[in-house]
């Protein structure tokens, strides 16, 4: 926009000195057609003086929004400056704004996308492939969401020249590298069932690799392992082995409480028949067989007793 402005304006002043000095040869009075085509080169020679002016100027302001930082660059290259607020800037205006988000981004790596996607701050890939310590290879789907420090803008930028060669060269290839190393401490079991723990050492490793680089890891995101089937197989048949084995055990434990049940419940019954026996004496045989009679005599039975009858009668 600038070198368009000045290109207009410098247009305009050709123009101008041209006009002027066909005037200045004319010694007579001008002709309708030459005064027209005079008009007509002035009002030309205007317009791109205010439109070069207007572009100049806009060369000169710059609107930033809120979660942007700038680095200010010469037309040499040379770092003038940054600036990390939102709203109107003024800067020179052969100079150049490069712009980085300092929001919070996103980066995915799932499935089995042909290419990774940058798309400003964040990107899509391919799921990653990774190593454990039995040798075993697996594909892991992760998302990773970082940001920038407003502060650190100029030096990343002092070595990566724009955003995309940011993610691309830096970003993208830090995480891919970290994810590939973190598997290497877990076995295959692990690995399938110990996931809270390696999403926890990639996010570890990741902030010590981008410690001092301006770059801050906001959350990682560990959404699938993808083992080999084989290995997948014996996992489940080890799962339904265990299982059946809990179960086997369940009842063998429940089969053994209800033996322990009918044991106590034998042994109470023994030992209060055992009490009933010996609480049975000849003078408490006597005065129930004397409490019976009566009974019965008060309700008005007649009751034959056997001479010489010593034991209990039943009354229902």
């Amino acid at each position: 926009m600038f070198v368009v402005g000045l290109l207009l304006l410098v247009a305009a002043v050709l123009v101008f000195v041209v006009l002027a000095a066909r005037s200045r040869r004319r010694k007579g009075a001008e002709s309708a057609p030459q005064r027209r085509n005079r008009l007509i080169g002035l009002a030309s020679a205007a317009a791109a003086a205010v439109l070069g002016v207007v572009l100049l100027g806009g060369s000169s302001v710059y609107a930033q929004d809120t979660g942007d930082a700038s680095v200010i660059v010469s037309w040499t290259g040379d770092i003038l400056g940054q600036e990390i607020t939102p709203g109107l800037h003024v800067k020179a205006p052969w100079s150049e704004v490069k712009t980085f988000s300092v929001r919070n981004q996103q980066v995915v790596f799932a499935g089995s996308r042909a290419e990774t996607d940058f798309t400003g701050g964040s990107a899509t890939g391919p799921d990653i492939t990774v190593q454990d310590s039995d040798g075993v290879t697996s594909n892991i789907d992760i998302a990773v969401r970082y940001s920038i420090r407003p502060d650190q803008v100029t030096t990343i930028y002092k070595q990566f020249r724009d955003e995309t060669n940011f993610v691309s060269q830096f970003v993208t290839q830090d995480i891919r590298s970290t994810v590939r190393d973190a598997p290497n401490g877990f076995s295959t079991l692990d690995l399938i069932t110990k996931r809270a723990e390696l999403n926890t050492a990639i996010q570890k490793s990741l902030e010590q690799r981008w410690q001092g680089t301006g770059v801050t890891v906001d959350s990682v995101s560990l959404q699938q392992i993808t083992p080999p089937a084989s290995v997948t197989a014996a996992y489940a048949a080890a799962q339904n082995a265990q299982i059946k084995v809990s179960t086997e055990k369940n009842l063998l434990q429940a089969a053994q409480v209800s033996a322990q049940q009918q044991v106590v419940q034998a042994q109470a019954k023994a030992k209060a028949n055992d009490t009933l026996n010996k609480s049975l004496t000849s003078n408490v045989l006597k005065q129930n067989y004397i409490d019976t009679l009566s009974k019965l005599a008060a309700s008005g039975n007649v009751v034959v007793v056997p001479e010489g009858f010593g034991g209990i009668v039943n009354v229902k």
